[in-house]
């Protein structure tokens, strides 16, 4: 999978994650400084630093959406599945990004 596609399929799970905690675009921007709405239909894409924020406020691990992103892309997630399992992803105290992270994302 592509980057820009991975980074609208994260777009697409962030979206969805806010809409299924009934948080408006307008409470994101709020909280975060961030005008979500063009990232959400695709208009635009979020750079790194954007979307760190936004996985810290919604309290999801980005290389975990990372991964969920690729599995999905691949074939073997549905958006649905992608929602059951945020629910469940386990809290970690490593880095919020690793290297690996980094290098994989700006290649």
């Amino acid at each position: 999978m592509n980057r820009k596609n991975q980074i609208f399929l994260i777009c697409q799970f962030l979206k969805e994650w806010r809409k299924s905690r009934r948080i408006s675009q307008d409470q994101v921007q709020s909280a975060t400084g961030i005008d979500v709405s063009n990232y959400e239909i695709g208009r635009c894409e979020p750079g790194l630093y954007n979307i760190l924020v936004l996985c810290d406020f919604y309290g999801l691990s980005f290389p975990w959406l990372c991964r969920m992103a690729e599995e999905t892309a691949s074939g073997g997630m549905i958006l649905e599945e992608f929602m059951r399992k945020a629910d469940r992803q386990p809290v970690s105290n490593q880095p919020i990004i690793s290297d690996h992270t980094l290098k994989y994302f700006y290649s």
